[in-house]
């Protein structure tokens, strides 16, 4: 059931906005949609499937994007050049957890936590 939330969670919040932001999001959109036709990244369910069994949550926003910079992922090396999903997850008593998620293999490669906004809570 927590997947299932995981999944509506995301489309509920429309992982791609509306607004002034909706042109970059549907330009993302299609990319993925490219990409993955093409067998070159995975479907974004695939990957929140995946993780939502070891980070469970609401999502809160998605992006697809191809990193250039030197963002950290697993042991430190650099995620440049490598399609990203990078999703934002609402966990229990306000945590929340952003993840970097290779596209092509759906393998977490940098997960970063803030902790919750409630007095006594430590994690």
């Amino acid at each position: 059931m927590q997947r299932r939330s995981v999944l509506a969670g995301a489309l509920a919040l429309g992982i791609w906005a509306t607004g002034a932001q909706a042109h970059d999001h549907d330009r993302d959109r299609e990319k993925a949609e490219r990409l993955q036709a093409a067998g070159q990244v995975l479907p974004l369910q695939d990957v929140l499937d995946r993780v939502a069994k070891d980070y469970p949550g609401q999502v809160l926003k998605v992006e697809f994007e191809e990193e250039s910079g030197q963002g950290d992922c697993a042991g430190g090396s650099p995620c440049r050049g490598r399609w990203i999903y990078e999703l934002k997850i609402l966990q229990d008593q306000g945590r929340l957890v952003k993840i970097k998620v290779d596209a092509r293999s759906g393998q977490v490669l940098w997960v970063g936590r803030r902790p919750a906004h409630a007095q006594g809570t430590h994690r």
